[in-house]
């Protein structure tokens, strides 16, 4: 009978163990302002922030070829997380914002690319999509030669 149930608890964490990792990942899906297609190879970096401190991120992690990057959420319940992009010469459009894992996972967050903070870019792609759940989408482009100047 002991057997039974050691094998029972055994299987039980076999199959739930998998659904507790991914539970704590998000995707960063990053796609191109302005022709949306998926950017292959761009560093996403992500940082936690609370109401009295911003922590540095562990590690960074890199866009494979469909633009996503899988992210461990480092970050503990009462905080939020803010993503930002790198991928020279394109850089991100818009601002930055720091969102809730809770927020990531039930609704999805598309960062808008004319917000204020980094640099402006059309909103003709970004219009036409809709949150993913458990993702976050952020957009970047090569800066016209105005923006790189100025």
């Amino acid at each position: 009978m002991r057997e039974d149930r050691l094998l029972i608890t055994c299987f039980i964490f076999i199959v739930l163990a998998p659904t507790a990792l991914v539970a704590q990942s998000v995707k960063v899906l990053v796609l191109d302002a302005l022709s949306g297609k998926p950017q292959q190879g761009v560093t996403v970096y992500s940082f936690c922030q609370s109401d009295t401190h911003n922590f540095l991120p562990p590690d960074e992690d890199v866009t494979e070829s469909d633009g996503i990057a899988i992210v461990s959420y480092p970050c503990k319940p009462d905080q939020k997380i803010e993503f930002f992009v790198t991928a020279l010469p394109k850089e991100e459009c818009g601002g930055e914002e720091a969102v809730s894992f809770r927020e990531i996972l039930e609704v999805g967050i598309i960062s808008p690319p004319d917000d204020v903070g980094q640099m402006h870019c059309p909103t003709k792609i970004s219009r036409k999509l809709k949150p993913v759940p458990g993702q976050v989408t952020i957009f970047i482009k090569k800066p016209s030669w105005m923006q790189s100047h100025f």
